[in-house]
């Protein structure tokens, strides 16, 4: 299929759902370690029934616990085995790349590390009637050019084959911010047109990421882009916001106009984008305040992750958060404890009050959260908060527990009850990063866990071979991180 420079010469255009998708993406992320932890849990469950039942349960409570077990893992499979093989949450875009399109844009990378320094003239004459190889060493070498390059770089984002288009927009985001003006707009009709589909990611998303690396440079386009009262321009302004973070700042007010829309994607997207602003985005706190009602609980919850993000001139929505957190749905709950927490102690006693009580709720993510959110705020709520982590500890057990051993670590301890906890997780690989990050923190007050650790290595035998990866790997880390501290 042709392409021009058009804007109406595809067949395919983004359409809202998709453009949709790119703050979608983040919820997805969110989901993952979510998924992934559900699932290991269900694995332990499984374990413990069958090789430990409980006391007093008949054949038929056994069987019938079982029988339930092994059918929600064929359910849940899948949908969470992409991600235990390690596999990257993406989506697909209309009118995707044929099986051979799709392969890694790196395939052809390997001719192009063996002719590098390519004439301006030549690289030409590969985009012109080249090989895919040639059309891949040409990107490369007019990267080299630098400006002399773009003109040329630019035609290739026209190219039929969709590798060679992302490989000209991945050339591009090297290239910025050389030549903003005429590269921000042919990537923004990237982003709107383009549906490939390469190397598990579509081609509009690289546009997006590119055109955040033009910095400061993609604000007066911005603007224009700002005027057109389209929906469709008005989702592509939320999601170049998204990609450009802090510096979105000056569309704060902009955001906030969309925030208050009744359309749903817009909304969304405005307030995904505050959330990577951050304390930019202080006077949207207004707006977000309101929108920690609204009946769509996405709309909730991206509100609560954007109150977070802005800091301490979010703390007049304390009161909203705790109403949040005592009567919101699940995932509510979940994010409106992650933002106290983040809020940090001048969220004041009531607020504590919820949190602490919110680490008995009946939602193990709620409890993780509230936890962790008693941990950020510190020794201010030490004796009450560590009784009630301790207790439903006890209980009800709260995972990854290497988070409640943080709480109780920085609540002023002690952490020794639940040490073994610690160096369990990791050994075991579930919640491996999320312990290794914690002693991380610790510094010198992780030691002896450490050491618990390398004594544990030598205990363990040759058929442990999982077991002895993971605390080796954490070990490394650790060994890595003191390095490079300064002495």
């Amino acid at each position: 299929m042709e392409r021009s420079n058009g804007l109406c010469q595809r067949n395919h255009h983004l359409s809202l759902q998709h453009l949709s998708l790119r703050i979608g993406l983040v919820e997805l992320n969110h989901a993952v370690p979510l998924l992934k932890r559900f699932f290991m849990s269900l694995f332990h469950l499984v374990k413990r029934l069958l090789w430990c039942p409980p006391r007093h349960s008949s054949p038929s409570q056994l069987s019938g616990a079982a029988i339930l077990c092994i059918t929600l893992i064929i359910c849940y499979t899948p949908l969470t085995l992409p991600v235990l093989l390690g596999e990257e949450p993406s989506a697909s875009v209309g009118g995707s790349a044929s099986g051979s399109q799709s392969k890694d844009v790196a395939s052809g990378e390997v001719a192009a590390n063996q002719g590098k320094g390519l004439t301006r003239e030549l690289c030409a004459q590969y985009l012109s009637e080249g090989t895919f190889e040639q059309k891949i060493e040409a990107i490369t070498s007019l990267v080299q050019l630098r400006e002399s390059g773009i003109d040329l770089i630019l035609q290739a984002l026209q190219d039929h084959d969709p590798r060679v288009r992302a490989k000209a927009i991945t050339a591009l985001a090297e290239l910025a911010p050389l030549d903003a003006e005429r590269v921000i707009p042919q990537l923004l009709v990237s982003l709107e047109q383009d549906d490939g589909f390469v190397d598990g990611q579509p081609n509009w998303i690289r546009a997006s990421q590119a055109i955040g690396k033009y910095g400061d440079k993609v604000l007066p386009i911005l603007e224009k882009l700002w005027q057109d009262t389209d929906l469709k321009k008005r989702m592509i302004f939320c999601i170049v916001c998204y990609e450009l973070g802090p510096i979105a700042a000056p569309m704060v007010p902009k955001l906030i106009t969309l925030a208050e829309d009744n359309q749903d994607p817009c909304r969304r997207a405005a307030i995904g984008a505050m959330v990577v602003i951050g304390p930019g985005a202080a006077p949207a706190v207004p707006i977000l305040r309101k929108q920690l009602y609204h009946e769509d609980f996405h709309t909730q919850y991206w509100s609560c992750r954007a109150l977070a993000a802005i800091g301490s001139p979010a703390l007049p929505a304390v009161p909203d958060l705790v109403d949040r957190l005592k009567n919101g749905v699940a995932s509510v709950r979940r994010n409106a404890a992650a933002a106290l927490g983040k809020l940090g102690p001048d969220i004041g006693p009531e607020a504590i009050a919820a949190l602490i009580q919110a680490v008995d709720d009946p939602i193990q993510p709620v409890r993780e959260q509230a936890v962790l959110a008693l941990g950020r705020i510190g020794p201010q709520v030490a004796q009450q908060a560590r009784e009630a982590i301790e207790k439903s500890h006890e209980n009800r057990p709260i995972f990854p527990k290497s988070a409640a051993t943080w709480a109780i670590w920085r609540l002023g301890g002690p952490f020794e009850p639940l040490a073994e906890s610690l160096v369990a997780e990791i050994k075991e690989g579930i919640y491996r990063e999320e312990a290794t990050a914690i002693l991380r923190e610790m510094g010198t007050a992780g030691e002896p866990i450490q050491k618990r650790l390398k004594e544990c290595l030598s205990e363990a035998s040759e058929t442990d071979s999982e077991e002895v990866a993971n605390i080796q790997a954490t070990l490394q880390e650790l060994g890595a991180a003191q390095a490079s501290q300064p002495n």
